[in-house]
């Protein structure tokens, strides 16, 4: 336990009134505040509904976060809720009181410290195996996904700590003069050229400077205030803007999703023990709040709160935090969809192979993510098509055997209403006990991609040539496709690009990534700086 009574090795549970609850912290600016135990009447009133809520703030100040608990090995509830508790900052707290003097410690600090603390805070991670586990714990346990999943991602964390790897990030987004820029004033290579105001004052005596500025131009990076709200669909979500903040050296609100709130215990852990006095640690927040709590957003989302604002997740969600903060530059991440396009040759040539490269873009956060590939257009006859279609039901079932997955309700509802309705006239494959299994849904006619809701379920479409259906298929709300054979990649990815796809990759690479990969079409970096002449 460190000074501030931070347990650094396990997540503090209790069970009140039959129902576990899990108190959790929230870092405000380098300082660790922990919710106190609620009444029991409110955990009571929190759970009333059996179904996943929010509560709060309760009589001293605290979230109660109301989940279903679920069984890890058949995925479907057990009947028993979880709490967690989480403070409920006070939005006085939140925004930096002196943003000036935020900047200047952080300008001051070079990208070399950045990286170290980077490096410090995945290395403290590694150490702590036990409370990286519990967060593991009760990240997974109201989760409809696999548990090596969440294994995966938990021993994965750490090594997304990476200062060399933060580095290349910042040098691939802003190239190595925008990295030296970022710690201090480089000259620009390129001739200044006066306004026609000074240029008519050299020309009159009266008016002309007695000694005109001979100095280059220069340019350098600044930090900014930044509010990031995330989107729950993947735990790396909060992980990546956090990395986005601290490669830019910005003092910054991060918000978690309801479902990733358990990643401010892990994160916080590793900030108490490297140093809550480092410069990113004191200018870094990590709170929950409810979604829409006025009395908090009011604050946040006031013009002039902040620099920047990034913003993960759904329609509503964007809708709703987009168009509010006045002068904010707002980089949104909203919903997209992944789709794939497999050409005659390579369903010709392997189609078991090349089913199972297709399936695994599809199966990624259960088509949650904007890389998860909801539809297949694949090249050929309508026998090729259905073929195909019947090939891939066999390897979603594989997965689905090897990696079950729960439909949440509100899904399951969607989909046997498209079964029964837009989608009727498909041929479906079913796997399991559908709607909890997978499936792929043979097609002849357009579909909005916006009313598909996920699930593992896949959608068949055949196509003459695939360069005429990207022209049907493909515009900027598609954020990823997946292209096979690597000849029709070639042949189509500048095509794909100018219809609005920002990722054309192999099929089965939709989760490749790299240090300074851009995001939603967005060197996201570049926007959370600002560039600052002299």
């Amino acid at each position: 336990m460190n000074a501030r009574g931070f347990r650094l090795d396990h997540i503090d549970v209790r069970r009140l009134a039959g129902v576990e609850a899990v108190r959790l912290p929230a870092v405000i600016r380098g300082r660790f505040h922990m919710p106190t135990w609620p009444r029991v009447r409110e955990i009571v009133e929190a759970v009333a509904h059996r179904a996943p809520s929010v509560f709060g703030p309760t009589t001293d100040g605290a979230y109660l976060v109301a989940q279903p608990v679920i069984d890890r090995q058949a995925l479907e509830p057990t009947g028993e809720m979880r709490v967690l508790i989480v403070p409920a900052p006070d939005p006085r707290e939140l925004v930096e009181p002196d943003p000036a003097a935020a900047i200047m410690e952080l300008m001051r600090m070079p990208l070399d410290a950045v990286c170290e603390f980077v490096d410090a805070i995945g290395e403290s991670l590694a150490a702590h195996a036990i409370g990286l586990s519990d967060t593991g714990h009760v990240l997974s346990a109201t989760s409809v996904d696999d548990e090596r999943m969440h294994r995966a991602f938990v021993r994965g964390l750490p090594r997304m700590f990476d200062g060399e790897a933060l580095r290349t990030m910042v040098v691939n987004e802003l190239g190595d003069l925008g990295a030296r820029r970022m710690d201090g004033w480089i000259a620009v290579a390129a001739p200044a050229e006066q306004g026609i105001s000074t240029r008519i004052a050299a020309q009159t005596p009266e008016l002309r400077p007695t000694k005109p500025s001979t100095g280059p131009p220069m340019m350098r990076g600044v930090p900014t205030t930044q509010l990031h709200v995330t989107a729950g669909n993947m735990p790396i979500v909060p992980v990546i803007s956090l990395l986005w903040a601290w490669a830019t050296k910005g003092a910054c609100v991060l918000k978690p999703a309801a479902d990733s709130v358990p990643l401010i215990a892990a994160l916080g852990t590793a900030l108490a023990e490297v140093d809550l006095a480092h410069p990113l640690a004191r200018h870094t927040t990590l709170a929950y709040w409810r979604g829409g709590d006025t009395a908090i957003e009011a604050s946040l989302l006031a013009d002039g709160a902040f620099d920047r604002r990034v913003i993960w997740g759904g329609r509503n969600a964007v809708q709703a935090l987009a168009h509010r903060g006045g002068a904010a530059d707002t980089i949104v991440m909203r919903p997209r969809y992944g789709i794939s396009f497999v050409g005659r040759a390579a369903v010709k040539h392997d189609l078991q192979a090349v089913v199972r490269l297709a399936a695994a873009d599809s199966v990624v956060a259960n088509q949650q993510a904007c890389m998860s590939s909801l539809l297949h257009v694949i090249e050929g006859t309508d026998a090729d098509a259905d073929a195909y279609a019947c090939a891939l039901a066999d390897v979603l079932d594989k997965w689905d055997k090897n990696y079950p997955h729960r439909v949440p309700d509100s899904v399951r509802g969607r989909l046997v209403g498209l079964r029964r309705g837009l989608l009727a006239s498909a041929d479906w494959h079913l796997n399991g006990s559908w709607p909890g299994g997978s499936a792929v849904a043979r097609i002849n006619r357009d579909f909005d991609l916006s009313r598909h809701p996920g699930g593992r379920v896949v959608l068949v479409r055949a196509a003459d040539d695939l360069e005429s259906a990207i022209a049907v298929h493909v515009d900027r709300d598609v954020s990823h496709v997946g292209v096979a054979p690597a000849s029709s990649l070639r042949r189509l990815r500048d095509v794909l690009a100018g219809y609005g796809a920002d990722n054309v990759l192999p099929l089965g690479e939709a989760e490749r990534v790299y240090a300074g990969r851009p995001h939603d079409g967005m060197q996201v970096l570049n926007r959370l700086v600002r560039w600052v002449n002299a």
